[in-house]
């Protein structure tokens, strides 16, 4: 069958019939009395919308022959390469960069054999997938959070397998050698003041840390896949699909390490796993403008030195006939406010002195409201007893729940360089002092003077907050009675949290739960698969922090089950 790319009005008709976050046509001007309509309907295309000429066979230098192509060699891209191969399939990866995509290390899974050896209790399935689809406002796809959550532990078992590596039993151990692979877990054993079941806002357990980083296992998976038959090629940038009559993904255009363009001919599908759409300027402006209030955190790069994460994959896409997923898309926000004590649910004020919201929240859930603040600037506020408090404090990404007194800070050197672990001391809280990080004062009227909000307005909060506090209930804003400390032991302290930054935004090519593409008619796009952050389903509203680290799990998983759904597909 010869190839083909979908013509520019098919494109863009199927675009226009399923953008949720900016309709392409507005809806009909209304009509005056005599029928005339007030004013036109606007039309807005989008240049990403229009596909680029087609490439001509000419052009093509080279010709590749597979099964499954992969496109986009970072975390999910990988894992579907592994799959498809270990799978039986004759697999060939191609990715834009130098090397593998990868950042950080935190995997939040459930029933990993990992797990069940340190003796870690999580919920089940459906309390967890029912937690993150009320804190996402029940959008994304509830059918994929079950499969992610039964199968984030075998997963997470079989990603990291490919490697000897130490695994550390509890936070106070620390790795024999810590430049080779280790795993830690977060914050354990679990803090026994805390439980889930009890919480507002809950906060699963479940993360471990890869470390170093998570490369190791990354590259483990990448030569697992080539022992089993796999090729990967770096410095390949994928341009277009191919298709055939039809209208099903045969393949894919490229350009090469040399500059030729080249196509690489899949029989069984094309896996499109590149990415974010975040370093798009106009993608952003398009499908969740509020993401451009944020600065960046990370990057990735080519050998040219132009950023990945352009919405590749999402355009490829788009061209052959897939849909994108309605938003409201979210943004994987951090704040810039981390220190020694963390994003913890002490009292937090605004500019103004004013308290603001439940502190009681995740941490890039508390970080929606500090971006609402004035300056996007707040403060958290607690007093000389935070060392006996954190015990109460919770579990989530961002917190802290752990004081190490003096003795012990040896015993837990480890976990306390790790700010993720959740672990304060003496020392690292009096080097925040130190640093101008934390702010100490002896009296409300020298701490207010000191972050510079109005005496008046603080001292009246604060009594408000310590009313709450002794009554044992906040009719305020609902924090849980465990954690409203009141603030009126000195010496007081104050950390400024700034704006946050961003990770990547969440938002992709509608799938099913084989991580089939799917058009405007939620009908699979033939031979087209999507995985990670190209793939829609997983995340919409918000990145709720219910479970730390739940973005590498699922695109670890769903690239696994992309591998797996396109290599045993028929021809």
């Amino acid at each position: 069958m010869t190839a083909k790319t979908i013509s520019r009005r098919g494109v863009v008709a199927a675009a226009a019939a399923t953008i949720g976050a900016a309709a392409l046509s507005a809806a009909p001007a209304p009509a005056k009395a005599d029928g005339t309509l007030v004013g036109e309907p606007s039309v807005f295309t989008p240049s990403f919308l229009v596909p680029p000429d087609p490439i001509s066979e000419a052009d093509v230098a080279r010709t590749y022959e597979c099964e499954v192509c992969v496109v986009g060699l970072g975390l999910a891209g990988v894992c579907a390469l592994r799959e498809a191969a270990e799978s039986g399939a004759k697999v060939i990866g191609i990715e834009k960069g130098p090397d593998l995509g990868y950042r950080s290390g935190e995997f939040g899974t459930f029933g990993s054999e990992i797990h069940k050896q340190l003796g870690i209790e999580q919920p089940e399935t459906q309390e967890a997938v029912d937690e993150l689809m009320r804190a996402m406002g029940n959008r994304p796809n509830a059918q994929l959070l079950n499969y992610w959550i039964a199968n984030s532990g075998p997963d997470l078992d079989w990603y990291v397998g490919t490697v000897e590596h130490e695994l550390l039993t509890c936070d106070s151990d620390s790795p024999t050698d810590p430049e080779a692979p280790y795993i830690l877990p977060e914050r354990f054993p679990v803090n026994d003041n805390y439980d889930w079941r009890e919480e507002n806002y809950p906060c699963f357990p479940g993360m471990v840390h890869i470390l170093p980083d998570h490369g190791w296992a990354m590259h483990g998976s990448l030569e697992a896949a080539e022992t089993a038959g796999a090729q990967a090629f770096f410095n390949c940038r994928a341009e277009q699909l191919a298709q055939d009559e039809t209208g099903r993904v045969t393949g894919v255009y490229a350009t090469d390490e040399s500059g030729d363009t080249v196509l690489v001919n899949a029989t069984r599908g094309v896996i499109l796993s590149t990415g974010d759409i975040s370093s798009d300027r106009e993608m952003l402006t398009y499908y969740a403008p509020q993401a451009l209030r944020y600065g960046q955190f990370f990057s990735s790069f080519d050998r040219d030195g132009n950023m990945v994460n352009t919405g590749d994959g999402h355009k490829m896409a788009l061209w052959a006939g897939a849909a994108m997923e309605d938003g409201p898309y979210a943004p994987m926000t951090h704040s810039l406010g981390t220190n020694s004590v963390g994003i913890d649910p002490f009292l937090m004020v605004n500019q103004d002195g004013e308290r603001f919201a439940n502190e009681d929240a995740g941490a890039q859930e508390l970080q929606n409201q500090i971006k609402r603040q004035k300056g996007g600037i707040t403060y958290q506020v607690f007093d000389s007893k935070w060392k006996e408090q954190l015990q109460y404090m919770p579990q989530c990404f961002g917190g802290v729940a752990h004081y190490v007194p003096p003795e012990d800070e040896d015993k837990y050197q480890h976990a306390i360089n790790h700010f993720a672990a959740g672990y304060a001391s003496d020392t690292y809280f009096q080097g925040e002092v130190d640093a101008g990080s934390i702010i100490p004062a002896d009296t409300l009227e020298e701490l207010a003077e000191k972050i510079g909000v109005p005496f008046d307005a603080f001292n009246a909060t604060v009594e408000r907050y310590n009313e709450l506090a002794h009554d044992g209930k906040d009719v305020d804003f609902g924090k849980v009675p465990t954690r409203l400390f009141p603030v009126e032991n000195p010496p007081y302290y104050a950390v400024p949290f700034g704006d946050s930054g961003m990770l990547v935004v969440i938002g992709g090519i509608d799938c099913d739960t084989q991580c089939r593409a799917l058009d405007a008619d939620k009908n699979p796009v033939p031979g087209l698969y999507v995985a990670g952050n190209t793939m829609g389903g997983r995340f919409l509203v918000d990145y709720p922090v219910v479970v730390a680290g739940a973005s590498h799990s699922m695109a670890m998983s769903f690239g696994r089950l992309a591998g797996r759904a396109a290599a045993s597909s028929a021809e």
